[in-house]
């Protein structure tokens, strides 16, 4: 987690999701601001004595002033501020005007805990790493980066600041749609090291707050073994003011790609698959290899960007 402690600003009518979710980021060590009221949480935003805020957590459905309103007046006060929002209706077509408002990310109501900390925990990362990035890059013509990495050392977050770092000053992304396409590239990073050269299965999440933590026990033991630890995860990209291609490939046993079809509206609620889903719907081309363990994801410039 970064040094400097995490500002939440966390907005819901129903208490018992300001309380179970703030009691979720509080575990990961985050500040949470809880708001049961869009208005009065948009005023603390724009109060230059509340501190500097990472991510904004809002439901849709609340009386008043609804997620989408709140979306809208966040990134008209902060247009590079991160935002998820929660809803109890997971459709297609809520999912798309969502990422198409700017938010990073959505879950569907009742929320699986540990998925939505995780999210806010990389996107608090991406947030701060984005910013620190140098943005005088306007005159770049092309460019091509490959990384490497051993599933051991790879750290997602640093490989998503260097995937997202040029989109903004290419005029690929906009600074408010720019986290949902960094939080598209981790979902594959995670993907390709988990599922990929760890071979974890989904299955293995369980509750936040139990006991013991299998999934992350499991992990944990996979990246002290050898067999696993030492596949190799590459990140290929080429880059010009028209189109960006990321391909990411795993030294995993691959799957049946198949089974991979396009978006469709269970994917967004369900715990597995549901970072391919997130792929799909931002970016403009998604591929797989014939083995199963290659993504290709493909973004173009908008003549609205």
């Amino acid at each position: 987690m970064p040094t400097m402690i995490p500002h939440i600003l966390l907005i819901d009518d129903d208490p018992n999701v300001l309380g179970l979710v703030g009691e979720a980021l509080t575990h990961f060590g985050m500040e949470v601001h809880p708001f049961a009221e869009g208005r009065r949480a948009l005023r603390c935003l724009e109060d230059p004595a509340s501190p500097p805020f990472d991510l904004v957590i809002t439901d849709i459905s609340m009386d008043g002033m609804d997620g989408f309103d709140v979306i809208t007046q966040v990134k008209s006060i902060k247009p590079g501020l991160p935002v998820i929002l929660m809803t109890g209706q997971a459709s297609l077509d809520f999912a798309i005007r969502a990422l198409r408002m700017g938010a990073s990310n959505l879950f569907q109501k009742p929320l699986n805990l540990r998925d939505l900390a995780n999210s806010a925990f990389h996107l608090v990362a991406l947030h701060r790493e984005m910013h620190m990035a140098a943005m005088g890059l306007r005159g770049l013509a092309e460019e091509r980066r490959h990384f490497r990495f051993q599933a051991h050392e790879l750290d997602i977050p640093s490989v998503v600041g260097h995937l997202t770092d040029r989109l903004v000053p290419l005029g690929l992304a906009r600074p408010t749609n720019v986290d949902v396409i960094g939080m598209a590239f981790h979902e594959a990073l995670v993907n390709a090291l988990e599922h990929g050269c760890l071979e974890m299965d989904s299955s293995l999440k369980g509750d936040l707050f139990a006991e013991q933590d299998t999934f992350a026990a499991t992990m944990q033991q996979r990246l002290a073994n050898p067999h696993y630890a030492g596949r190799w995860v590459d990140v290929e990209m080429h880059l010009t003011p028209d189109r960006f291609e990321v391909v990411i490939t795993d030294d995993g046993p691959g799957f049946d790609t198949a089974t991979v079809s396009r978006l469709t509206e269970t994917g967004l609620g369900e715990q597995t698959g549901r970072g391919l889903a997130m792929i799909q719907l931002v970016m403009d081309e998604v591929s797989h290899n014939a083995k199963g363990n290659q993504i290709r994801m493909v973004l173009n410039r908008k003549d609205s960007q």
